[in-house]
């Protein structure tokens, strides 16, 4: 697989993950169109940088159109479809190309691209390869929908890190309020009066009323310049990163981390974030303007008829260039709220049943490997298992595994302004210095939170060291989405031993000990989980588990835990080094009894790297390896 490049071509910028995304789809016996490429445009440089692929999940190519806009829906605005990416048999000539992109045009896809130039990737496919990854090369093209013509491209694989670099993160939050009215029985009028009440709400989110004010300070912007502009500390002309000097908190906020960590050289992904309130005038000529321009009339009449107003929580998200003007800010807002309305009216349809209407809301989310935010709908009166379906769309639309929860709601990515108030500290590994061994690191994917003595007013020093390594891994369960079960309490735990008969009715109440085995008895009663389980005749022995141990973080992500003795500790991930056979595990421990101070609980090692010789030579360990469901 290849890039042909021009240097003296356009340039495009291209996420490296792009071309994985693009190889899950390509089928050499199948020669056709595979999906949309995503990208993020610099109005600096007037670069694109494509971020992603949105794949077509359709039994065939000829819904082009409805696609693409089923894939804009799920995206934050600022990304938009850049291009396309198709296979061919034929070589990857510009002739070719342009006749391509002109059957595209005549789907309609030229309406919903917002420039003139489509980047166009050709994959060439041989049908006659019987290896699939060796059976296409690939050009990429730039083509001007206007002459018709098709140059080649200069495509440079730049890193997420660049992406993150050089936009801002914006989120935008309010309330609308959607009405409509209906005559009973009448369902087609009823749908159509739910598009109308949406287009009413877009319309209104476009007047000038409409303001966007920036969260912690004195900003109030609009989409339409007016004269009070020049009350503003800067210019609607200032690059929008000059926003971040206002906020009365910290610009930089925290990315949430691909993978449940830092990546394997120890760096950290962050995204200054700009969180917004969406606010409406209610006097002056702004407010004036969002009436009708007519004389009222009173019209009555008589009959049957719904009126129904339900409450719309707008929460949106897009991306925006650094340099971009401040006065793209409440453009790409706008276009994001109309989007996630246009969504929401997609929900509403979709989850009507029995007369009974569902109040759409609205999920981001960051799956591991994917460099920016999705978006879903869902009707908050059906369960995620009935979603299921509308899920694997989601799934093989952006390229995701399809034998894990990525996009349920408790997936949903926690913005930074909305962790306050946790009780228990999450992803207490995250910040920590590399463990020195300079091997492949392999952690925990996704999130937990960390469960020691003395929480939650119980007094379990001494004894309750497995409990908390247990509800520990509960919590990754819960917070993967594989459960909506709580973490369990030690009396739970105790009762779900007492009802396998693996203990007696006494054992509820008491402060008798449990060990890996009784943990993996309670993840499969409470859970349905099944664990496997690794023993090791001493500590010096779990030296020579890396390779089996990296191999679990890598395939199954789940916290480890283990029990020796009188001691049980959760281990999080593994440092190994294939060439010398060092290795450092990554332990959380369970006997810290102090409060959630991450700088005491990194800095005394209640959570950090540690070597083989923290394993008691004497001692017998048993390891409870939980074991993913296989579900989305």
């Amino acid at each position: 697989h290849c890039v042909i490049t021009n240097m003296a071509s356009k340039i495009v910028h291209m996420l490296s993950v792009v071309k994985k995304q693009v190889d899950q789809h390509v089928k050499v016996d199948d020669p056709g169109p595979l999906g949309f490429l995503l990208g993020i445009p610099n109005t600096k440089t007037d670069i694109t940088t494509v971020v992603g692929l949105g794949a077509l999940v359709g039994a065939d190519g000829t819904a082009l159109l409805q696609e693409a806009e089923d894939t804009l829906l799920h995206l934050p605005a600022g990304i938009r479809l850049s291009g396309v990416v198709y296979t061919s048999e034929n070589p990857p000539t510009p002739g070719y190309v342009s006749s391509q992109c002109l059957n595209f045009i005549q789907t309609g896809l030229k309406d919903i691209f917002v420039t003139t130039e489509w980047i166009v990737q050709h994959i060439q496919v041989d049908p006659t390869t019987e290896n699939e990854g060796d059976g296409h090369s690939s050009k990429v093209f730039v083509y001007d929908s206007i002459s018709g013509g098709a140059t080649p491209a200069d495509v440079r694989i730049v890193e997420e890190s660049s992406l993150l670099s050089t936009t801002l993160l914006l989120r935008l939050q309010g309330q609308l309020s959607l009405e409509f009215e209906y005559s009973p029985g009448e369902d087609d009028d009823m749908f159509k009066a739910i598009a109308e009440g949406f287009r009413n709400l877009q319309e209104k989110v476009a007047t000038p009323a409409a303001i966007f004010h920036l969260t912690d300070s004195n900003i109030l912007l609009r989409q339409h310049e007016t004269v009070d502009a020049t009350s503003l500390p800067l210019s609607y002309q200032d690059p929008c990163h000059k926003l971040l000097q206002f906020v009365a908190r910290p610009g930089t906020e925290e990315a949430p981390k691909k993978g449940g960590s830092k990546d394997s050289k120890g760096r950290s992904n962050a995204q200054d974030v700009l969180s917004m309130q969406l606010l409406f005038q209610q006097t002056g000529l702004e407010a004036i303007a969002m009436l009708p321009s007519c004389v009222p009339l009173i019209h009555w009449e008589k009959r049957n008829f719904h009126n129904v107003c339900l409450p719309v929580n707008i929460d949106v998200t897009a991306y925006i260039s650094r340099d971009a003007p401040v006065s793209r800010v409440p453009q790409v807002l706008v276009e994001a709220v109309c989007r996630q309305l246009q969504g929401m009216d997609t929900c509403l349809g979709m989850h009507f049943q029995g007369g009974q209407f569902c109040v759409p809301t609205a999920y981001h989310f960051l799956p591991p490997g994917t460099p920016h935010l999705l978006t879903a709908v869902y009707p908050s009166s059906l369960h995620d298992d009935m979603l299921e379906w509308y899920r694997k769309d989601l799934h093989q639309r952006f390229s995701l595994p399809v034998d894990r929860p990525l996009l349920r709601r408790q997936n949903a990515y926690v913005f930074p302004e909305d962790r306050h108030g946790d009780i228990y500290l999450t992803n207490t590994h995250e910040g920590l210095p590399p463990s020195g061994v300079k091997g492949d690191v392999t952690v925990v994917q996704g999130r937990y939170t960390y469960h020691h003595y003395m929480q939650d007013r119980m007094n379990d020093s001494g004894w309750g060291c497995a409990y908390r390594s247990l509800q520990t891994i509960c919590s990754w369960f819960n917070l993967q989405g594989y459960t909506h079960r709580p973490v369990p309490t030690h009396r739970e735990i105790q009762q779900a031993l007492v009802d396998v008969g693996d203990k007696p009715l006494k054992f509820v109440g008491s402060r008798k000990w449990i060990g890996s085995i009784e943990v993996s008895t309670c993840l499969n009663q409470l859970l349905g989980v099944t664990s496997r389980i690794m023993c090791v005749n001493s500590g010096a022995d779990l030296g020579g588990k890396g390779r089996e141990l990296a191999l679990h973080f890598l395939t199954q992500g789940t916290p480890i835990m283990i029990g020796g003795g009188v001691l049980a500790h959760t281990i999080l991930g593994v440092d190994f080094s294939d060439q010398t056979g060092q290795i450092k595990f990554l332990v959380l421990d369970p006997h810290y009894e102090g409060g959630e101070d991450l700088s005491v609980i990194q800095g005394k090692g209640w959570c950090g790297w540690k070597g083989v010789d923290f394993w008691d030579k004497t001692t017998f360990y048993n390891l409870c390896l939980p074991q993913r469901p296989n579900i989305i």
